[in-house]
């Protein structure tokens, strides 16, 4: 049933179509000869809104460089726009934006040159504010917020300038001159990235260009492979390599220092890639001029590694793990090839100190510690094998990096022994107690074997294949070459009972309070598993640490329960029935056996968080699955 409304709406509807029909016949009668297929008016109305714009010009898209450079212009025209009116607060805000962009505008070109538009932009920004300084009667007159804003640009600006003196200078010589023109490889990179509108008729007939160009690229990795494998460049690494593939000589110290400021200064920012700059920074160390800027820039790097997991919960890739354990290896190389060096992170060095060559017998300074950085990498390897399924083959995998932990905190021991720093050698035999007290003398022997079985290995590697060699040693050269002076091999006594009484003696002459008593529970431990009950009895009573261990950090206290519990199991062992059940009945007590041994979680019926909840709180102080049973 059709109501009156309904059909003088349908009536209205066609009468419409009609008329556009009619008229779209008219406007296109012309066209419509020409063409083999008239469309629709729709379709043509869509048509030429998509590839017009309401001025009827095509519409181009532009390449990121533009855009960058028409935003710092635009920005130029504000600045000229606030000096009118005096305005120091905008041109404030003014110069901090354009700085941003500069930014940009350099990560968008990849060059070193600083853009002509900005340094004119700073040559109007210094003229003016001269002439603003010059004029005292104008200052007086100015309001407070426009006369603090004066003052704060005078020292921004200030010390600013001084980054860029002889580009200024060169830009009041010849103002006109120093215009922006894009050498070759710009406007090839431009081509690459910068996209123009097309014909919509033309599209199908272009996309057959694509298969040409992918059957190139195959020629091409055809013709790498038959000479040869070879590992394609990047666009970054080729762009590396053109800006430092120079004669050693004319690669400068300050060439390196001011790329490597410019990468430690976007650390952290939101946006910064953070694989990007360990690439970037181990591309430095190879084009590093001195061992001590080799040995700045590699302490940057690691710290660089350390951030490639930001998250609390998880643990560092375990390649980036043992790059950056590499890499400590190569600052303690280094450290041992120049005695000179001296690294401190309580005095920040000159700038220019890691300038001086290998030639200069003086003491150079270096900023780093390598204290927190192998204690770091030991909380990444103990987080990570805390992450990992326990029962999977990946787990045991990495248990057979435990020798490189042991050889890389054994090689900084001996290096601070060395150089006269034994309060940090006993932080570092701290580290190495840890993975020792806990293993009996079979598990020792295991652990021994495995360090000399990985050694033979990597060396049969080495001598078969001669590929990682090759991927090392693409695109520049290490213009300071680095031997490997420590050694890559841990050493270990026969007895595991000697290598604690080395440690733990060193640990009790010159650790703190706290590396003391960890190193004391360790010691019992380690004497206990070894069945010498009485020997361990008597340190504990003799340490008082049963009368002081509630005031101590978690993980101390977990560390005297697992202690106390071992001291249980051995007076059991020995037949000293009524001494075990003294010291495992105190655990007993409260019915929170796991949560004392940090093994998991005590599920009973009147707990109340899920097993979840109780995972992500305590998850941090479990200890790893394999010291369930030790």
């Amino acid at each position: 049933m059709s109501s009156r409304f309904w059909s003088a709406q349908g009536d209205s509807d066609t009468e419409e179509e009609e008329s556009d029909y009619e008229d779209g016949v008219e406007r296109g009668g012309l066209a419509g000869e020409s063409a083999p297929h008239a469309g629709s008016t729709y379709l043509q109305v869509n048509a030429s809104d998509d590839s017009d714009d309401p001025d009827g010009q095509l519409r181009v898209v532009r390449s990121a460089k533009d855009k960058r450079f028409e935003e710092m212009s635009s920005t130029v025209d504000q600045m000229k726009n606030a000096m009118k009116i005096n305005d120091w607060v905008s041109l404030q805000e003014i110069f901090d934006k354009m700085n941003k962009q500069l930014e940009k505008v350099m990560r968008v070109t990849e060059s070193d040159k600083v853009p002509t538009l900005y340094i004119k932009g700073l040559v109007l920004l210094e003229d003016f504010l001269s002439q603003a300084l010059a004029n005292k009667d104008a200052k007086k007159k100015m309001s407070s917020s426009n006369a603090k804003a004066l003052n704060s640009m005078k020292q921004k600006l200030k010390k600013n300038d001084k980054q860029y003196e002889e580009e200024i200078n060169m830009y009041r010589e010849h103002p006109e001159s120093e215009e922006e023109e894009p050498s070759d490889d710009d406007t090839e990179e431009e081509a690459d990235d910068s996209e123009v509108e097309e014909d919509p008729s033309k599209i199908a007939i272009g996309s057959d260009s694509g298969e040409d160009d992918y059957k190139e690229d195959r020629d091409d990795i055809g013709g790498e492979v038959s000479g040869g494998w070879e590992k394609k460049m990047s666009k970054k690494d080729k762009l590396m390599d053109k800006r430092f593939m120079k004669d050693p000589s004319e690669i400068t110290w300050d060439t390196v220092n001011k790329k490597f400021k410019e990468i430690v200064a976007v650390r952290g920012r939101k946006g910064t890639g953070r694989l990007e700059q360990v690439e970037q920074l181990t591309f430095l160390t190879r084009v590093a001029k001195t061992p001590a800027q080799k040995l700045q820039i590699l302490f940057s790097l690691v710290s660089a590694q350390f951030d490639v997991n930001p998250s609390l919960s998880g643990h560092m890739p375990i390649n980036i793990w043992k790059k950056c354990a590499q890499n400590i290896l190569s600052i303690l190389d280094i450290l041992v090839q120049h005695s000179n060096i001296v690294v401190d992170d309580v005095v920040e060095p000159e700038g220019n100190e890691t300038q001086k060559g290998p030639d200069y017998m003086g003491k150079i300074q270096v900023w780093g510690n390598l204290v927190a950085f192998l204690e770091r990498i030991g909380v990444e390897f103990f987080k990570s094998l805390q992450c990992i399924d326990p029962h999977a083959r990946e787990y045991v995998e990495r248990l057979r990096d435990e020798p490189l932990f042991l050889v890389l905190a054994q090689n900084v021991q001996d290096y601070f022994e060395r150089v006269g720093d034994f309060k940090a050698a006993a932080k570092v035999a701290l580290r190495r107690v840890e993975l020792i007290y806990y293993k009996p003398q079979e598990v020792y022997d295991a652990m021994k074997n495995l360090a000399e079985q990985t050694e033979d290995t990597e060396n049969g590697e080495s001598e078969a294949s001669e590929e990682p060699r090759v991927e090392e040693s693409r695109g520049v050269p290490a213009f300071v070459v680095t031997p490997e002076v420590v050694s890559r091999k841990p050493t270990f006594p026969e007895n595991s009972r000697t290598l604690m009484d080395v440690l733990v003696s060193l640990i009790y002459n010159y650790g703190d309070e706290r590396t003391k008593a960890r190193a004391m529970l360790c010691d019992i431990y380690h004497h206990v598993i070894l069945d010498e009950f009485s020997t361990a009895r008597e340190l504990l009573l003799m340490s008082h640490l049963q009368d002081n261990v509630q005031h101590m950090d978690i993980s101390t206290q977990i560390l005297f329960n697992r202690a106390m519990a071992q001291l249980g199991l051995c007076a059991f062992r020995v037949g000293l029935i009524s001494e075990g059940h003294g010291c495992l009945s105190e655990l007993y007590l409260g019915g929170r056996v796991k949560e004392l041994l940090a093994q998991g979680v005590s599920q009973s019926r009147y707990h109340e968080k899920t097993p979840e909840q109780n995972y992500c709180v305590q998850r941090k102080n479990w200890k790893c699955f394999y010291l369930h049973w030790w």
